[in-house]
């Protein structure tokens, strides 16, 4: 009895074990996605502000574009950018628990 009591008990250990690796593999890819997200806005930002204002630009609305002023779209970005910075810094600290 004793023996089936111990067997139970490392099942459990041992699933409970494969579900947090498969938690921080999938923390571990969302960080990625978000710092990839955060680096690829800085790279935007630094793009256009380097360009005239009398330069039409664009936003990618699902299968369309739509024109936007220079400010707006800079907005944009560092909204998109400060997101993925705070969705960053509670992942690490879910990933730290």
């Amino acid at each position: 009895m004793a023996d089936d009591t111990i067997q139970q008990v490392y099942m459990r250990i041992t699933q409970r074990m494969q579900d947090c690796q498969k938690q921080l593999a999938q923390i571990d890819a969302q960080i990625s996605a978000n710092q990839r997200e955060t680096r690829l806005a800085a790279l935007t930002k630094r793009e256009i502000q380097d360009l005239d204002t009398s330069v039409p630009l664009y936003k990618s609305m699902g299968k369309m574009f739509i024109q936007e002023t220079k400010e707006d779209l800079l907005k944009d970005i560092a909204q998109s950018a400060a997101d993925a910075k705070t969705m960053v810094d509670a992942l690490e600290k879910k990933q730290k628990f």
